[in-house]
């Protein structure tokens, strides 16, 4: 058999180069970061492929059909952004529940966050911004585990999540952030409190039309789509694959929060 052209050796061992690159880069990122105005903590989320979609079998429509999709690697709020933490930023705190800094902030339209995000970005150099459906899910599910809810524990109840619960519920409302132990990434309340804002666009056959690599849904619809639970909604509410859409963009929900991502500093990235 002929050996292989010159050409094709050296994109062969490119390609080799480049993805130790990526796996080095990822290994030297440290594993949490600060932002130093708002202090808002981000989680190093590492990406990987997973199943998106309800693993399970007892979800809804609109989280199948289950399909794999790839990430890279990025940074996500250890915790839904607070009261204290939008005043920092905002200088207003709108919430419905304003019992304290650490609060999830609620009740802002997805106009406001987007400020909110404008003025990070323009202030930090830095590129923050609402995760996907596919990076929310991944760390909801601790990187992709088979696991159902994003609350310590297989099962989720009251002990770890801000859930509804009826008349002895020890939060009616808002809890505050860090109230309940974390998910396996380290990530507090992805499960419950507030429904969080992601960056897709509401449609039912989504999965159907969604790239393998860091997919997000962005063709034109009136929803948007929000990830969680929250303290007003049951726990079926709460899992990982659920997909809450009718979300106008425009109204304010007191039941609906956001955590940020943070992108990976470009000179953190491989030939940077």
């Amino acid at each position: 058999m002929p050996s292989p052209s010159l050409p094709l050796v050296s994109l062969i061992f490119s390609a080799f180069l480049s993805a130790a690159s990526a796996h080095a880069a990822s290994e030297t990122l440290p594993a949490t970061w600060t932002e130093p105005k708002s202090g808002m903590e981000f989680v190093l989320v590492k990406g990987a492929c997973y199943p998106m979609g309800d693993t399970f079998g007892d979800g809804e429509h609109n989280e199948v059909p289950v399909h794999e999709v790839c990430l890279d690697d990025y940074y996500l709020g250890k915790y839904e952004v607070t009261q204290g933490q939008w005043q920092k930023i905002m200088g207003d705190n709108p919430a419905e529940y304003a019992r304290g800094d650490d609060y999830p902030v609620e009740s802002v339209m997805l106009t406001e966050v987007d400020a909110f995000i404008h003025r990070l970005n323009r202030g930090s150099g830095e590129n923050f911004r609402l995760p996907s459906e596919a990076e929310w899910e991944f760390a909801c599910r601790g990187g992709g585990q088979a696991v159902k809810y994003g609350s310590a524990g297989k099962e989720i109840d009251q002990k770890n999540a801000n859930i509804s619960g009826g008349a002895d519920d020890p939060w009616p409302e808002t809890a505050p952030v860090g109230s309940f132990a974390p998910n396996a990434l380290g990530l507090h309340d992805m499960s419950g409190n507030v429904w969080e804002w992601v960056s897709d666009i509401y449609a039912a056959d989504a999965y159907t039309k969604h790239a393998r690599h860091n997919p997000r849904f962005d063709e034109p619809g009136p929803s948007r789509l929000v990830r969680g639970g929250a303290w007003s909604h049951d726990g079926q509410f709460a899992r990982c694959s659920k997909r809450h859409m009718h979300c106008r963009p425009s109204v304010r929900y007191d039941i609906i929060g956001f955590r940020l991502v943070r992108d990976v500093p470009k000179f953190s990235r491989p030939g940077r």
